[in-house]
């Protein structure tokens, strides 16, 4: 607790309200960037002597601003908010610490407009510049920490004494900055755990004669749209698991697995590849690039083969529905050679 127990009689209330609490930051919302990076302070100075409604960014979804009307008189700014709740008894322009440790009268009081809403008239030092405000909340009891921005674009466009910066760019390089920001962070956490957690390019050991089995698969990661064959084509050789993999597209050219790259193994249809099984019943991490996009492009996924799943290949779900072609046909054989027959015999009558 800060201050010396400031105290302030709230507007429309019957008690006292201590204002040298400040919510701590595990009590506040996650506060949001206001602003783009690149921007400069417009200034009193730098506007026209008026009146004017004003875009407001605000840092907490909480601290909502309804709408804003700027009065700008001889180089000075100020405000009229009109918050979107009622749940505010005070203003300070600047931090929830300084506001605890200041003289009441520096404080912001509310008036109400004639829809019952809250408004508070507070000094604007610039325009395009992130401002400290500090709302002192009515049921937390308790100063929390906000930030406000003035928009300068939402200006009249003859109102701006000065040139304004190229707004669509700054945001566009700001996007930029976010996403080379995510990729070097995402490549980060993936050689740490690199690092920790080795994954083997090995196959695993299977105590199976060689030979062919299936074995089922379960596929995650991408965009869901893609898929693979299971069971998958199990190949046990020397005593070690690979699989025979069918992706439902055609467009994948290579697989990346524990670091290697696999070709597929067929030229036409589904991309097949055959690749090692480096553990069972547990993710299988690993990268297929596709040609379906505009460019080629790796994509993540994760495998996990069910090592109690394996079954003899004349077991599959694919080799029984081929049973029951062949057996279609041999049943049609039969008839067209007994038909056959039978006419055969009619015409020796």
């Amino acid at each position: 607790m800060l201050g010396g127990g400031v105290t302030s009689q709230a507007a429309g209330e019957g008690e006292e309200i201590s204002f040298d609490q400040v919510a701590s930051e595990e009590q506040q919302v996650k506060a949001q960037d206001v602003g783009i990076e690149g921007m400069y302070p417009i200034y009193g100075t730098d506007v026209v002597d008026g009146v004017y409604e004003v875009e407001v960014e605000s840092s907490s979804s909480m601290f909502r601003v309804e709408k804003a009307v700027l009065t700008v008189s001889e180089g000075e700014i100020t405000a009229v908010l009109t918050l979107g709740g009622t749940g505010y008894l005070k203003l300070y322009m600047g931090t929830g610490e300084e506001a605890a440790g200041s003289d009441r009268s520096e404080y912001i009081g509310y008036m109400e407009d004639e829809e019952g809403r809250y408004t508070y008239t507070v000094p604007v030092e610039a325009l395009d510049q992130p401002i400290d405000c500090a709302a002192f909340s009515r049921n937390r009891e308790r100063w929390y920490d906000r930030q406000i921005l003035f928009r300068a674009q939402s200006l009249p466009e003859d109102a701006v004494l000065v040139e304004l910066p190229d707004y669509d760019a700054l945001k566009q390089e700001a996007k930029e900055r976010r996403i080379e920001a995510m990729r070097a962070e995402k490549e980060a956490a993936e050689a740490e755990q690199e690092t920790e957690q080795p994954q083997s390019a090995e196959p695993a050991l299977i105590e199976m004669k060689d030979g062919e089995y299936a074995i089922p698969v379960e596929l995650t990661g991408g965009t869901g749209r893609s898929t693979v064959n299971s069971p998958a084509g199990l190949l046990v050789k020397d005593g070690l698991a690979y699989a025979r993999l069918q992706w439902s597209s055609a467009s994948y050219d290579y697989m990346v697995v524990g670091g290697k790259k696999y070709l597929p193994v067929n030229t036409e249809g589904y991309s097949i590849f055959e690749i090692p099984i480096l553990l069972f019943n547990e993710p299988m991490q690993v990268i297929a690039d596709t040609t379906a996009m505009s460019t080629p492009h790796e994509v993540e996924y994760t495998l996990i083969f069910r090592g109690d799943g394996i079954m003899s290949a004349d077991e599959t779900p694919q080799a029984a529905a081929k049973k029951v072609v062949y057996m279609a046909l041999a049943v049609v054989a039969v008839c067209v050679a007994v038909s056959f027959v039978k006419k055969k015999r009619r015409r020796v009558r």
